[in-house]
């Protein structure tokens, strides 16, 4: 039996998942927020809120790879996810 596609409601928590696993890999102690209000043609917002301390460098370097994968799932499967890292 053929395995059933996921919707897209589906695919787009997974993808919320996939990212917020993510973040907690490069900061444990960081607070992730997803909102599913739509603006625009968005599908999902997630913030990152970092509750430790973080330079500058590892602030940049949270907002590139969240960056870089919330475009890898645009490409992939269309989902519009914008992604932020905040103060």
């Amino acid at each position: 039996m053929p395995r059933k596609r996921p919707n897209r409601q589906e695919l787009l928590d997974a993808k919320l998942s996939e990212l917020a696993a993510l973040i907690k890999d490069i900061s444990p102690h960081a607070r992730v927020e997803i909102s599913r209000v739509q603006y625009e043609d968005e599908d999902a917002h997630i913030d990152v809120y970092t509750s430790f301390p973080m330079n500058r460098e590892e602030v940049r370097q949270l907002e590139a790879t969240l960056g870089e994968r919330c475009n890898d799932i645009l490409l992939e499967t269309g989902l519009f996810i914008i992604g932020a890292v905040r103060d």
